[in-house]
């Protein structure tokens, strides 16, 4: 494989095809991340242009959160304004985001009060996910996309940089302060700390089966900085 190109492949073409969509759309954003081209899609494979740099390590946080905050803001004010977290969004003629809900149902608490918050997105924010270049935090694995509220995807960051370990509350409120800073033209969106805790728990159930797998070396129950 060349040293410029990152290949993945998938078991069958339609993920493939799933997958550079919401490359596509994340890249036409022009959102304040860098987003790899496709440089080819055939059958089960598809190629990207390789980003050069490195993955974060956990003292990224906030630095990372305040990206994710940006891509959040700019996919509501160009498109999500017009969503509900109940209900896919016709992002494209060719790309339909799923819903918040639907297929998180078995996790959500009854009581997870989602009328009328405003619209980002899930896109996997596991802290593996995203390359730090010279100049841009780039975002990469495209297989997820997902309306979710505003802190829902900062949650998914946060779960997946504890799994290195325990990290102080500091670093996470220092995360979380830089993430609102670059949501607030969006009304509502503020996600407060506990709201954050309740999103991480949420991603705990959804990602414990992966223990031991894909990075995951830790209880999150083990390594949450906050009471149960």
């Amino acid at each position: 494989m060349s040293t410029t190109a990152y290949v993945k492949n998938y078991a069958s073409p339609l993920p493939a095809e799933t997958a550079h969509a919401h490359q596509d759309w994340l890249l036409h954003l022009d959102a304040p991340v860098r987003v790899p081209q496709v440089r080819d899609l055939t059958g089960t494979r598809m190629t990207l242009e390789h980003l050069e740099g490195r993955h974060p390590r956990p003292g990224d946080l906030p630095m990372v959160a305040a990206a994710l905050g940006g891509l959040h803001t700019v996919a509501n004010l160009r498109y999500l304004h017009a969503g509900r977290l109940d209900q896919p969004f016709e992002a494209t003629p060719m790309l339909t985001i799923a819903d918040f809900t639907s297929s998180r149902a078995s996790v959500l608490p009854q009581d997870l009060e989602i009328d009328g918050l405003p619209c980002a997105l899930y896109k996997d924010s596991n802290i593996r996910n995203f390359i730090l270049t010279d100049d841009h935090v780039g975002i990469i694995d495209f297989d997820d996309l997902t309306l979710a509220p505003f802190g829902y995807d900062l949650a998914k960051l946060v779960v997946t940089a504890m799994t290195h370990g325990h990290l102080p509350r500091t670093l996470i409120e220092n995360a979380l302060d830089r993430y609102n800073s670059e949501t607030t033209r969006i009304p509502n969106a503020h996600c407060d700390l506990g709201r954050l805790q309740l999103y991480a728990d949420i991603h705990h159930h959804l990602t414990s089966r992966y223990l031991g797998r894909h990075g995951y070396a830790h209880q999150w129950p083990a390594v949450r900085p906050w009471p149960q």
